[in-house]
């Protein structure tokens, strides 16, 4: 993930989001799972800070630290949170926290990012989440996901895809806005080549979660279900 086309995306991220009950429905059950007393918080794929605002909402005394392998959302995180000094912002990808020392986090929590990860990189980013996060610390992914693996191009992946895909695009142009529908239309062909989204089933997260350590990672629907949006969560023993 430390190359990423988001780099160069152009609309106004935060807008389009928010115009999308569903992803709404997902933010809002990753916040309620914020651990009340955490005081030191990372966002992972921190983006422009969508969650970012939400999380200060829920812990308004913690100590928040995004990262993102996009500059320029960098940036654009920043200058919208310049008057809060309990938050900063860097460069860097999940799969290399080493900015970070061992058990600096009592959360560490993204929404809408891992996807973008390398198959092979799993293990090696829940290893490092795993790693900055206290004992009793908490690891929270809300993200989109599919129901089908294999090799990119295989028939029943590419199918499942495509399917999951259209349908999500139907659903925003019903239910969110003509905008949140072509920003899914014009990454389809990316999801399809598995160029920078890479989708996975739920399963393919916990399963690395298990292997690095986490206790019984837990996966929670949000509405609409079929869209495959989840949320999944650990505990570092």
């Amino acid at each position: 993930m430390t190359q990423t086309h988001w780099n160069d995306v152009g609309i106004d991220y935060d807008k389009v989001l928010g115009t999308d009950a569903s992803n709404v429905a997902l933010l809002s059950a990753a916040v309620e799972l914020l651990p009340p007393t955490a005081k030191d918080v990372l966002d992972i794929g921190s983006g422009t800070g969508r969650l970012t605002s939400l999380v200060r909402e829920a812990l308004p005394l913690s100590t928040i630290v995004g990262i993102d392998p996009a500059p320029t959302m960098v940036r654009a995180a920043e200058e919208k949170f310049a008057a809060d000094s309990g938050i900063s912002f860097t460069g860097g990808a999940v799969e290399d926290l080493s900015q970070f020392p061992d058990n600096s986090f009592d959360v560490a929590i993204t929404s809408f990012a891992l996807h973008h990860l390398e198959l092979d990189t799993y293990d090696t980013a829940a290893a490092e989440i795993f790693r900055v996060l206290r004992p009793g610390g908490r690891f929270i992914n809300a993200d989109q996901f599919c129901r089908v693996m294999g090799p990119a191009g295989s028939l029943d992946r590419a199918l499942d895809v495509l399917d999951l895909l259209t349908a999500k695009a139907r659903h925003y142009l019903l239910h969110a806005s003509f905008e949140r529908m072509l920003l899914q239309v014009d990454l389809l062909p990316r999801f399809m080549r598995e160029d920078g989204e890479i989708l996975t089933t739920p399963e393919y997260w916990t399963d690395a979660l298990t292997r690095s350590g986490f206790r019984s990672a837990i996966i929670v629907p949000t509405p609409p279900e079929e869209l495959m949006n989840r949320v999944i969560w650990a505990d570092k023993p």
